[in-house]
């Protein structure tokens, strides 16, 4: 009877209410421990997380290499693969297993000096007993060197990045050097050098260039497939260097039948002669060949060559294809270069601040063999340059050599074809 009352009305929807925000709170309450015990359940299994399978073995092992400590080594001159990890303290049994196995594809003393070797290893244990995980050599800009320890044996292979070639056309004015003037346009440094090689037949970089004096040049580049600073030389198709005091010299790429490559005039005639006129581009002529007063010993003395005032550091030319007789210091002339050329010719550099690796004493003409210096006897930073036909000096700038070869017939034809094609490449391009 009491809830047919007002108050009893009022007091059943109290307690309605009540029940419902309780039941609620029960439910909530409910819910919360069902997640917490399914989260027990989960850390109570960690077998299920960690399942052991073939998948999980590899990644494991592939983590513990990806995270393994490194050497990363810089080679220097006379180093060998075996040196270097002998150095690093590996054993002499892993380092021979190692030698072997990269023999088999890479000579091991073909280093590069400069080039950073990068070695990972392993410790074993608490010894301080070191095992080689890998090792990393970098070859050329777009190939290395990689060899792997797999399931303990030790694997080598070659890794090699997809390339692109693009052709690259650059024109401008010669302000100072050939060379200087190249590298502000934006030329490839190695083009610039391969372009006064081809040129240094028929120009004395001297006396021929003046200010003002134009160049072009058209030549392919190879990069890493989307990276594009990571780039390499291509050929040099075709350069061209218009002089105020010889006129314009254009000189086009061409391949014989033979497969030799050689640079062609516009009737085909070779640039190439048995010497280059310069072996330096960009120097003065700071003395003749003759008599003058020695600027050290301070009397008339015979100078028995040509001297080039160049800064320090200038690359200096093989003026000839030759083998290197001479390499050193030779007393005044300090550090030294001799080489022998056919036709009983030699050619004889002084000076250098810095000899350039020759493998095997052979050099090709227009190589660089060093650079200037100032060691000897020397007042400053300059080439003595040497000419000596039968073991007589001769003064370079009055040696007259026979002209290169003519083409004929069908090669002839070939080259004609060959410089059309350039000249539309040329036309086709715009300038980077």
């Amino acid at each position: 009877m009491l809830f047919n009352t007002f108050l009893g009305l009022k007091l059943k929807r109290i307690l309605t209410q009540l029940t419902i925000f309780i039941a609620v709170i029960a439910i909530f309450f409910l819910i919360i421990q069902t997640k917490n015990d399914k989260k027990d359940n989960k850390i109570a299994n960690p077998e299920i997380i960690y399942e052991k399978n073939e998948f999980n073995d590899k990644l494991v092992k592939k983590r513990v290499k990806q995270s393994a400590p490194s050497l990363l080594i810089k080679v220097k001159s006379g180093d060998t693969l075996e040196k270097i990890l002998k150095k690093a303290g590996f054993k002499n049994e892993e380092i021979f297993k190692v030698i072997n196995e990269t023999k088999k594809i890479f000579d091991p003393k073909n280093l590069i000096i400069g080039n950073e070797i990068t070695i990972k290893y392993q410790n074993k244990g608490k010894s301080i007993e070191k095992s080689i995980n890998s090792i990393f050599i970098p070859l050329e800009f777009n190939k290395n060197f990689y060899l792997e320890k797999i399931n303990e044996n030790f694997v080598a292979k070659f890794q090699s990045e997809k390339t692109q070639k693009r052709l690259i056309k650059k024109n401008g004015f010669i302000t100072d050097s050939l060379y200087l003037s190249g590298l502000r346009s934006g030329i490839n440094k190695k083009a610039i050098n391969e372009m006064i090689a081809i040129f240094s037949f028929s120009v004395d970089f001297q006396r021929d260039i003046w200010r003002n004096d134009k160049f072009e040049i058209l030549y392919e580049e190879e990069f890493i497939k989307y990276d594009k600073s990571n780039k390499n030389l291509g050929k040099i198709l075709y350069a061209n260097i218009d002089l105020q005091s010889l006129g314009s010299l254009k000189l086009y790429r061409f391949e014989s039948e033979s497969g030799k490559v050689e640079y062609f005039d516009e009737n085909g005639k070779s640039a190439k002669k048995l010497l280059m006129k310069t072996p330096i581009d960009g120097a003065r002529l700071s003395s003749g060949f003759g008599m003058r007063k020695h600027p050290i010993l301070g009397y008339n003395v015979q100078h028995r060559g040509v001297d080039f005032a160049a800064p320090k550091g200038t690359p200096i030319y093989a003026a000839g294809d030759g083998v290197i007789e001479k390499k050193g210091w030779n007393g005044a002339y300090g550090k030294y270069i001799r080489i022998r050329h056919a036709n009983n010719f030699k050619t004889a550099y002084a000076h250098l601040s810095k000899f350039n690796k020759t493998p095997g004493g052979r050099v090709k003409q227009g190589s660089i063999i060093g650079y200037v210096g100032s060691t000897g006897r020397s007042t400053g930073p300059h080439l003595h340059y040497e000419i000596l036909k039968n073991g007589k000096r001769i003064n370079p700038q009055k040696l007259k050599l026979p002209s290169g070869r003519k083409l004929k017939n069908g090669e002839l034809e070939r080259f004609i074809e060959e410089k059309n094609l350039i000249h539309r490449k040329i036309d086709d391009l715009g300038l980077y």
